[in-house]
């Protein structure tokens, strides 16, 4: 289940494009999926030699696509001298045809009939059609892209999609939480009075766990927070990222400049979340584990779309506030 759609753009106006990019960014934004654009303008200029013009528009597509996996593809009929037809012929040689590519033309409503007609005489002359190519005005675009990544949507939303997206973005998570609650820069920003409150906090944690973990507990109940560091760094395996989430939680509290990111951090990893009616929502270890430890068949019962937009809402959240205390760190 994917949090970022990337689409392609190539139009000789390019900014004719903006209304319909601001609706379609609306649409996705409204099940938690971002879009990112790239856009090529194929104008060519009064100078340019259309031999090196078309060289150059190549160039950039194999760029964009060294950068970029991209879900959707929007390319103009009529773009000057070169043709749109021409350039899907293009992309189609040099890359994968399982992706969908919306071929338009700008025609006026009362010869939308002659502009589709256009478009698909160009798509057949180049030998495009039935390789997911859509063919629509520039009128309907925003109306056949939205349904196209409606159907889309209900594909992410699979319960093994979602499975993916948990263990792909959590992970990453936890793992932007071990890298966090072992960064240096942020230690720093610790004030010495609560260095010894935190050091007592990773005792008192460990000590919840003293059935299971004795020896561990044995070994640090009497270091301080230099030592308990050093173990933390030294010995990764043995203090979990469960509990090393707790752990950041708690050095933010302590620094004054991050106290608000440790709220947001609580949500993602041990306390509930309240959605826009009031209703309690499981925070993202919680709903891993469901996805994690109950069958297909049982997942059934609590799998719905509000579920996977949810999933996919809170996984940018969280990971954004990761970045923000990155940043936070680095102004201080």
């Amino acid at each position: 289940m994917k949090l970022t759609y990337n689409v392609l753009c190539l139009d000789d106006k390019i900014k004719s494009l903006d209304e319909t990019k601001q609706y379609l960014t609306v649409f996705n934004n409204n099940v938690g999926i971002e879009i990112k654009y790239t856009d090529i303008e194929v104008k060519i200029g009064p100078r340019d030699d259309p031999d090196d013009f078309w060289m150059k528009i190549v160039g950039e597509i194999e760029h964009s696509f060294t950068e970029n996996t991209f879900d959707m593809i929007l390319v103009d009929l009529h773009m000057g001298i070169l043709s749109g037809a021409d350039i899907i012929d293009t992309i189609r040689n040099g890359h994968t045809i399982f992706r969908p590519i919306i071929f338009y033309s700008a025609g006026e409503p009362s010869s939308k009939v002659e502009a589709i007609q256009q478009l698909n005489d160009a798509a057949e002359g180049a030998g495009i059609l039935g390789k997911s190519v859509f063919i629509t005005s520039r009128g309907e675009l925003y109306d056949r892209a939205a349904s196209i990544f409606s159907e889309m949507h209900t594909e992410e939303h699979k319960v093994n999609h979602v499975r993916g997206l948990l263990m792909d973005r959590v992970s990453e998570f936890d793992a932007s939480v071990i890298n966090l609650v072992q960064n240096e820069e942020l230690l720093k920003l610790i004030p010495g009075d609560k260095k010894t409150k935190i050091a007592k906090e990773v005792i008192s944690n460990f000590k919840k766990d003293f059935e299971k973990a004795q020896n561990l507990y044995e070994g640090i109940k009497l270091l301080n927070f230099s030592d308990i560091q050093t173990y933390i760094k030294d010995n990764h395996k043995d203090v979990s990222t469960y509990r090393k989430g707790f752990l950041l939680k708690y050095i933010l509290k302590q620094v004054e400049v991050t106290k608000d990111f440790a709220d947001i951090l609580s949500e993602g990893i041990d306390s509930s979340r309240l959605d826009y009616k009031g209703g309690e929502l499981k925070n993202l270890r919680e709903i891993r584990n469901q996805y994690g430890h109950l069958t297909a068949e049982d997942l059934d019962v609590i799998h719905t779309d509000e579920m996977c937009i949810d999933i996919r809402k809170e996984s940018r959240r969280q990971l954004k506030n990761i970045d923000d205390i990155h940043e936070c760190i680095k102004g201080a």
